[in-house]
């Protein structure tokens, strides 16, 4: 039987090829927003996953909605006030519709899909964010 130290040895050495793996999967998935926004001319917003799985990006990359998008989006979100399944669909539109990186009809983002099945709630939320004014906080002296 193993001992303690001798566990947390392997463990430790399984997480460090993990987090060497995460690293250059990310430096993958950066580069690729990268050459989008030179192409496009135009910066994207991003979210990291907060796991990782082999193969998988951690980076998503979207653009922030035009304001008819936004405005089908607080429609529906008004119209779905009873239904959390009918709000839950207009963020994944939302999020379906703003999400860049990766790109769609990949295996690429259906292996985020698949990994992170909570990706389209998160992202409708960030890309939300992004269409609305955020308020500063003033310090009080």
């Amino acid at each position: 039987m193993a001992t303690l130290e001798e566990i947390e040895e392997r463990r430790s050495a399984r997480k460090a090829l993990a987090d060497k793996a995460r690293l250059e999967q990310e430096t993958r998935d950066m580069e690729a927003i990268d050459a989008l926004e030179v192409e496009a001319n135009e910066s994207l917003h991003t979210m990291t996953a907060n796991g990782y799985k082999a193969g998988v990006p951690v980076k998503v990359a979207f653009r922030p909605p035009s304001a008819v998008e936004y405005k089908r989006y607080c429609d529906g979100i008004s119209r779905s006030e009873k239904s959390p399944v009918d709000r839950r669909k207009v963020q994944e539109q939302l999020a379906h519709v703003c999400w860049v990186y990766p790109a769609k009809d990949t295996p690429d983002r259906a292996a985020v899909l698949e990994a992170f099945p909570g990706v389209l709630i998160s992202l409708a939320i960030e890309v939300a964010k992004v269409a609305e004014m955020a308020a500063e906080s003033e310090g009080k002296g």
